[in-house]
């Protein structure tokens, strides 16, 4: 109980409000990234695939459901990675809706929590070129981007 009491002393000597403090020189993209305001984040891989399932019941987490869900790494990625071809996808289609919307920037997710990546990575089979049907990475046309 004591050693309790010890830590929750130290813990309230720490100045709390410097780890919640804004940096007094913020990155220079930081502005335009605020100014920007209004884009699309695009958080899309393996667990897709399940579709909110994992062996006939729904699952919990989201897209962390490996995890709540206790799937070993290699079970997930050989029971999804198979599955995963997404053959209707356009990205050139996603940036077209994203920039009729009026959105400023995109963001992909290009590597996962789980250690999936959406390209062809060297240091890793463990990616959307080599596991998948699909066999190329997700990138929309760098015209088709120009200055969203």
């Amino acid at each position: 109980m004591r050693r309790i009491s010890v830590v929750i002393a130290i813990l309230k000597l720490l100045p709390w409000n410097v780890a919640f403090t804004q940096p007094k020189i913020p990155h220079p993209n930081m502005q335009w990234w605020q100014d920007a305001k209004f884009g699309l984040f695009l958080h899309w891989g393996l667990y897709s695939v399940a579709g909110g399932d994992w062996n006939g019941h729904a699952y919990k987490g989201n897209e962390h459901f490996m995890l709540y869900e206790k799937i070993p790494w290699k079970v997930y990625g050989s029971t999804l990675a198979p599955q995963f071809n997404p053959v209707k996808f356009d990205a050139d289609a996603w940036v077209k809706m994203a920039k009729n919307a009026g959105m400023k920037y995109i963001v992909i997710t290009a590597k996962h929590h789980e250690g999936f990546a959406m390209f062809n990575s060297q240091s890793s089979d463990y990616n959307i070129v080599k596991m998948t049907p699909w066999g190329k990475e997700k990138r929309p046309d760098e015209n088709a981007c120009g200055s969203l």
